[in-house]
């Protein structure tokens, strides 16, 4: 259960020392011949060897190995490694219903493991769903409409009966106004969250008039479980696309991913889940509907389903070993490390009920102190896979004190569950999760649309060495702003970075007395330097451990709130001049380097330079001397400083112009937008000088630009 202690006594009496002197005699001494154990000179030899061998010894006591053992007194322990999680989407082999009364369902079971092609070289890595999951055909209830003009409100009307026998006008009459709306119900006893949902229209065909038929002037929305509306973009993947050409097609789908998060709600007092398409004109190349289109008939369609899931491999009821009745007890398991026990996952020793052999559940604990030799209590270590039963001590007064309970002798000692996995190598791109390592009825395939995130490797020794240093200034208190930035790092490895906002944006922004804020980056470290910014969104689970923690060490009159920082995305447009003898597509690649690793909001990892990389260094340094953690909160970015920047970097003679653009950031509609969409908005590039950050934002590289020019 202790960290690891270096051997620093490496040197051996025979083989270092005795052995290396008796070959050296050669050299030095060419007349000596003799070299028998009764020989003097030898035991000479032997006898400085010994006392070497005690001095060495002594003298590599003192430093690290009483750092670590301190270490260990206090109860530190290694972090272990956190597992990347994810969405993946099932995708089945028909639509379902399959046909008009067909009820078939498909199950995808908890912990179905999905996993990566096998690559020659790397190894596979494999993901497992955290809940069950049950794709039903969608039942369609409700097909009302909402006029923007109240006049013309006839919401009350549900026009799902009526249609094959009259046709339902989607929009108001004579003349579609902007906000006119038409809403799907969908009946609430059938869970949507997830869904791949295609709906199929037969509409009276017209020519379209007003409007262009690839981009219609609508949005379509569902309904979130918290009352608000939020935007799905429509699916432009092959054989998902637009074809009803905004109603006006005799026939068409279009299909919808609806989010995980999805609840039944209610709109004017009915409740379902609710779909609404509605009028507006985003761009004048749209056009404006002059007639209302006519829709005869809508069929919903489920073609699959999304979950989460975790970089991990379940095990099963794994059998430890048998107990022998002695304290301090130790097991291990078949693999290390392991995530944290969650429900279900527990330590189960036989003991005998009613007369029967049965698995009774052990409390798992960080440690003994508080246990009493009754307390089923037992200690797992998650980084080394051991688990150790307490121990008897020897007390001051002389007294033996037994420390949890002991198994009784021959009981068999098992685990009910626990996951293996985690690390970085579960950050993983779009689209690399393909494999089913089981079959499922009506299940065709499987992917990962967006990139998985928050794996990281175990703690190192000097990770933990530093860890270990902010918790003893800290003493497991928040009082002050430091405090709490180091308690809240401490709190999870999924926070990359916090900062305690102490500054006033405005007046009317001002923290009331008694409240901290902390502005909290998830680690996201592989997604930010591949450019994807939507990991970068502080989702609910990370903010509830955050809280969790620091709600038990912060002073009872002081109010915690958690957010996200402002995230102003930056784009550089760079003209430079390349040396003589450069290569024009390394220095421009080592450009946008330097720039994706200053301007961050996490420190990037600096990426191998290429031939050169001995005449970088220089620019390395002063890349990391800027922004070793990322951006600093609030800190200016000046024009002077890409020029610089710029400059250092091998390979450019000249930096003839430099133009940035900004814009605002929100990563959660990022995640919520379409892959088929641009990940930014266009940026106007500007002459800006400065960049004037507020306290509460950091910093992030957009898709920086770099010409290469000649003089």
């Amino acid at each position: 259960m202790s960290l690891p202690e270096p051997v620093l006594d490496n040197l051996r009496f025979q083989k270092d020392l005795v052995d290396e002197a008796r070959r050296r005699i050669i050299r030095y001494c060419p007349e000596w011949t003799e070299y028998n154990l009764s020989d003097p000179g030898i035991t000479l030899i032997e006898l400085f060897a010994w006392m070497t061998e005690l001095i060495v010894y002594r003298l590599n006591q003192v430093p690290e190995k009483n750092y670590i053992r301190f270490l260990n007194f206090l109860g530190a322990q290694l972090q272990p490694a956190t597992s990347a999680r994810g969405e993946v989407t099932f995708r089945t082999s028909i639509p379902l219903p399959i046909g008009p009364e067909d009820d078939t369902r498909v199950l995808i079971p908890q912990g179905t493991e999905v996993a990566t092609r096998r690559v020659e070289g790397e190894p596979e890595v494999i993901f497992t769903t955290d809940e069950l999951v049950w794709i039903v055909p969608p039942r369609l209830v409700q097909l009302r409409r909402e006029a923007s003009d109240s006049s013309e409100d006839d919401f009350n009307k549900n026009y799902l009966p009526r249609l094959e026998v009259e046709p339902f006008y989607a929009f108001g009459r004579p003349r579609p106004q902007p906000g006119d709306t038409f809403y799907l119900g969908f009946d609430e006893t059938l869970n949507l969250s997830g869904y791949i949902l295609q709906l199929a229209f037969t509409c009276e065909q017209t020519q379209a008039a007003g409007i262009r038929r690839e981009d219609p002037p609508w949005v379509w929305e569902v309904l979130l479980g918290d009352g608000t509306w939020q935007e799905l973009p429509l699916s432009n993947r092959p054989g998902e696309r637009d074809t009803t050409g905004g109603l006006n097609n005799a026939q068409g789908s279009l299909t919808l991913y609806l989010p995980l998060d999805l609840q039944p709600a209610e709109v004017h007092g009915r409740r379902a889940y609710w779909l609404r398409c509605r009028v507006e004109q985003r761009r004048r190349e749209q056009g404006m509907y002059r007639e209302s289109p006519r829709v005869t008939s809508v069929r919903a369609f489920v073609l699959g389903a999304t979950t989460r899931a975790t970089h991990a491999v379940v095990v099963q009821q794994e059998t430890l070993g048998v107990s022998n009745g002695e304290a301090g007890q130790s097991f291990k398991l078949r693999h290390a490390p392991i995530l944290a026990l969650g429900d279900g996952e527990r330590i189960e020793v036989e003991e005998m009920r009613d007369g029967e052999l049965v698995f009774v559940p052990w409390h798992t604990v960080t440690d003994f102190s508080t246990s009493d030799r009754h307390d089923r209590h037992v200690l797992v270590d998650t980084t080394t896979g051991e688990v150790q039963f307490g121990p008897c001590l020897r007390q001051p007064d002389g007294s033996m004190r037994q420390y949890g309970r002991v198994p009784e002798a021959g009981r068999v000692i098992r685990i009910s569950r626990y996951r293996h996995g985690g690390g970085t190598a579960g950050n993983l791109p779009p689209d690399k999760l393909q494999v089913l390592k089981s079959s499922i009825p009506y299940v065709d395939r499987v992917t990962n649309m967006a990139r998985t995130s928050g794996g990281r490797d175990a703690e190192t020794l000097e990770e933990a060495r530093m860890r270990l240093r902010r918790a003893l200034r800290a003493q497991e208190r928040a009082v002050t702003a430091e405090d709490y930035e180091r308690l809240a790092l401490a709190a999870s490895r999924q926070v990359g970075r916090v900062h305690c906002n102490t500054h006033a944006l405005t007046d009317a922004k001002r923290l009331p007395p008694g409240m901290v804020e902390l502005l909290i980056i998830p680690a996201a470290l592989d997604a930010v330097q591949a450019g994807d910014l939507s990991r970068l969104q502080l989702d609910v689970s990370l903010r509830r451990a955050v809280q969790d923690y620091l709600d038990e060490r912060r002073l009872l009159t002081a109010t915690l709130r958690l957010r996200e920082p402002t995230y102003w995305g930056v784009k550089v447009r760079a003209e430079i001049v390349v040396g003589e003898y450069s290569r024009p597509e390394a220095v421009q690649q080592r450009v946008l380097d330097a720039l994706r690793a200053l301007i961050t909001p996490l420190a990037l990892r600096w990426p191998p330079i290429g031939p050169e990389a001995a005449d970088s260094a220089a620019s390395e340094r002063s890349v990391a001397d800027v922004s070793l953690s990322g951006w600093p909160f609030g800190r200016h970015l000046y024009l002077s400083d890409l020029y610089s920047l710029i400059q250092q970097t091998p390979g450019v003679r000249h930096v003839r112009d430099v133009k940035i653009g900004t814009q605002v950031i929100h990563p959660a509609a990022l995640r919520a937008a379409s892959p088929q969409e641009g990940m930014f908005q266009e940026t106007a590039l500007t002459d800006r000088r400065v960049i004037e950050t507020p306290p509460d934002a950091v910093l992030c590289s957009l898709d920086h630009e770099v010409v290469i020019m000649s003089l």
